[in-house]
């Protein structure tokens, strides 16, 4: 269970410093701004539904988290994080893998989690490439 819990705050952590939009909609909550901070999340959901690989993986995020505008999910945050990840999104890729090693949304399995942390290290998204290969490293996927 602890190793659940420091993984979906890494994925949290990640995607809120990555995505100037959510991001943004975040700052804007925080100041008070509920209307401004409303539509930068429709406007994500939106562009997700359009097939835009980055908003995927921030609806996606919108769903791991509470309190983001839809009803937490951690089946459906991976559901969205897993199209984008399809489309080749490094963050979603990473993300992907990490959901896999943690049980975050989806029954674990190490070897599909080498899977995608294999594409996210690929990437050209150094931070995603350098994070993807430590979490490898450490759950010595490269023995599987």
């Amino acid at each position: 269970m602890k190793i659940r819990n420091l993984i979906l705050v890494a994925l949290t952590a990640f995607s809120l410093s990555a995505y100037a939009d959510l991001q943004k909609a975040i700052a804007y909550d925080q100041a008070g701004e509920y209307e401004k901070s409303a539509k930068e999340l429709y406007k994500i959901s939106q562009l997700a539904t359009r097939g835009h690989p980055k908003a995927m993986f921030e609806f996606g995020t919108m769903y791991m988290k509470e309190g983001m505008w839809v009803v937490q999910s951690e089946e459906s945050g991976f559901e969205w994080w897993l199209k984008s990840a399809n489309l080749g999104y490094a963050p979603a890729q990473f993300s992907i893998g990490a959901s896999y090693i943690g049980g975050i949304g989806v029954n674990k399995d190490l070897i599909e989690a080498k899977k995608w942390l294999e594409k996210a290290m690929d990437s050209t998204y150094k931070k995603y490439s350098k994070v993807a290969k430590e979490l490898y490293t450490m759950n010595e996927l490269d023995k599987i």
